[in-house]
């Protein structure tokens, strides 16, 4: 990568903070974005803020203010509203745009599959009793609650608005083993296990323990990728990408 590029690094994923990593001790030019404080992995080692696109346009101001020159998308799985909007803007403006997603899992039956949360939620049974992973963002798709309670997995307490009635959070900090999931499940009588398909190794054990369990589990299908967009699969493959600028 050429000394003079400015690389953005959408971050929000484990795979930005390996290539956030690498680029410090290179000394290259990077700057990395975050859609929101919990999708952090802890510091990133380049410099960084919690900021969001609201539109296209909104996107390339922000690159052309910041002279970018090349984006290295490794946000969250299902952050694609994000994603979507910088390779529009990329496009728009001719700037490089690489998307990083790590593989998804197979799923099998008798695991479901569902195309969203609000999906997901249709599919809960009255009177179950839900454990989900899929963010504080996802409440609303929830509402009306069929079931008899829901909680719902945080990193930790924070000042925020205050949640409905028939969720209760559950703090932790990942990463979990399946047989901490499996006590965690059966201390809180959980009959259902709704999760995100984000792929990789760290966020399966819940899944794993529910199968384990015979939890009824709904897993919701990860969103793709910007359309036409250039796709890796790894943070070295990313590196090795950034190498070409």
């Amino acid at each position: 990568m050429d000394q003079a590029s400015h690389i953005l690094l959408i971050a929000g994923s484990a795979e930005a903070h390996d290539i956030a990593s690498q680029i410090a001790q290179n000394g290259q030019g990077m700057q990395a974005i975050l859609r929101a404080p919990e999708r952090s992995f802890g510091p990133l080692a380049v410099p960084s803020q919690i900021w969001a696109p609201a539109s296209v346009g909104d996107m390339k101001f922000f690159l052309a203010q910041q002279r970018i020159t090349a984006i290295c998308d490794a946000g969250h799985g299902f952050d694609s509203d994000v994603s979507d909007m910088a390779a529009a803007a990329a496009a728009e403006m001719g700037l490089a745009y690489v998307r990083v997603l790590r593989p998804v899992w197979p799923i099998d039956p008798p695991v479901l599959r569902a195309a969203s949360a609000r999906a997901a939620a249709d599919m809960i049974l009255p009177g179950a009793r839900v454990f989900a992973a899929t963010g504080r963002g996802s409440v609303p798709e929830f509402t009306p609650f069929k079931g008899a309670k829901l909680f719902l997995r945080q990193n930790g307490p924070k000042m925020r608005s205050v949640l409905p009635d028939f969720v209760e959070p559950v703090f932790g900090r990942p990463p979990f083993t399946s047989a901490q999931e499996m006590a965690l499940f059966r201390e809180l009588d959980i009959d259902t296990l709704i999760c995100r398909n984000v792929g990789g190794v760290p966020s399966r054990p819940k899944l794993d323990a529910a199968r384990e369990m015979g939890l009824r589990s709904i897993v919701i299908d990860r969103p793709a990728p910007p359309e036409g967009a250039h796709v890796l699969t790894s943070a070295k493959d990313a590196l090795e990408w950034l190498d070409t600028l």
